[in-house]
């Protein structure tokens, strides 16, 4: 009877030994250690609002070449096409803010925002690191009687010049209207097309003075001759048009380039902001991307950090406010 006795209570302790195992693993697993892994442990969404092949996902993908290998995980697009980012904006907003989460964004994100169409305020954007900037060239025809920068800055003083752009309101048109201004021209007559390839038609076919314009727009018209480009609007020359000056060089300080850039939205801790800056600019320093920003004719300085990329931000957004009350698209 003692022996019977002493298994029972053998057996008794080992099953409550066993459960409180059980629970001190179970604890384990769920514990405050476990909810704090190493950031990123999961895949990454890229939010463009470039449908696929546009150039906003085009340049999103050529960063995820070596995105993985930097970032040990994986990298997803998601492309939100609609509503000048709008879409793209919602989409992110739904999303948990905690790094998982990034945006590849314009300038037209921002107008979205100025104008009231965003659902986010521009005060919850948080930069994360800049991965283009591809400066806009003034260009000619060959016909043009513009043969040179200081031809066509003298006469637009003169009167009022024929700026080939896209939509009105847009990028383009502010980019003009500043330039114009500082410049010291006459205020300029823009002339809306729908994109880079209907505005160098109308340069050749000298429908307007000049088009606005990035240099892979008219790669091949610049080669043939049919048209001229006549000043890049940045503080630099331009890698593939060596002989055309700069704003700088004339003495202007008139820098307008077509911008795109990494973001997420405000409350992701300060950790997994700091890794995703450091991990977009080391795989944006790779080989495959330093090639795709040479071979499409962007700056290259186009790649910087968070610091430099907020500024950048902040000053257009406080110009494209002003801009778009001079035309009076703002209240």
């Amino acid at each position: 009877m003692t022996r019977k006795i002493t298994d029972h209570r053998s057996l008794a302790l080992t099953r409550r030994a066993f459960a409180a195992g059980a629970a001190a693993t179970t604890a384990l697993a769920w514990s405050p250690l476990r909810a704090q892994e190493k950031f990123p442990s999961k895949t990454i969404e890229v939010v463009t609002h470039a449908g696929v092949g546009g150039g906003t996902d085009i340049t999103a993908r050529m960063m995820m070449v070596h995105a993985p290998g930097v970032f040990k995980t994986e990298l997803a697009v998601v492309n939100k096409v609609g509503g000048s980012g709008g879409a793209a904006l919602a989409y992110a907003n739904s999303r948990p803010r905690d790094g998982y989460t990034i945006m590849l964004i314009t300038q037209t994100h921002l107008l979205t925002m100025i104008q009231g169409k965003a659902p986010v305020k521009y005060a919850e954007i948080v930069a994360l690191a800049r991965a283009t900037d591809d400066p806009q060239v003034l260009m000619a025809g060959k016909n043009s009687p513009y043969k040179t920068a200081k031809d066509f800055l003298e006469a637009g003083k003169k009167k009022s010049m024929k700026y080939g752009a896209t939509q009105l309101g847009g990028v383009d048109h502010l980019a003009v209207l500043g330039f114009a201004k500082k410049a010291g021209q006459e205020k300029p007559t823009v002339v809306p097309f729908r994109g880079g390839g209907d505005i160098v038609i109308n340069v050749v076919g000298g429908n307007v003075d000049v088009g606005i314009l990035n240099y892979a727009e008219a790669d091949s018209q610049i080669k043939s001759g049919d048209v001229r480009p006549l000043l890049v609007l940045a503080p630099k020359r331009l890698g593939p048009l060596p002989d055309v000056p700069c704003s700088k060089d004339l003495g202007l300080d008139a820098s307008y380039s077509t911008v795109r850039g990494f973001v997420t939205l405000k409350g992701v801790p300060e950790e997994n902001l700091k890794a995703l800056e450091e991990g977009l600019v080391k795989a944006m320093k790779g080989k495959m991307y330093a090639s795709y920003i040479e071979s499409s004719g962007q700056s290259p300085d186009s790649v910087v950090g968070r610091k430099e990329w907020q500024a950048q931000l902040d000053a257009f957004y406080n110009e494209g406010a002003e801009a778009l009350k001079s035309i009076g698209l703002l209240k």
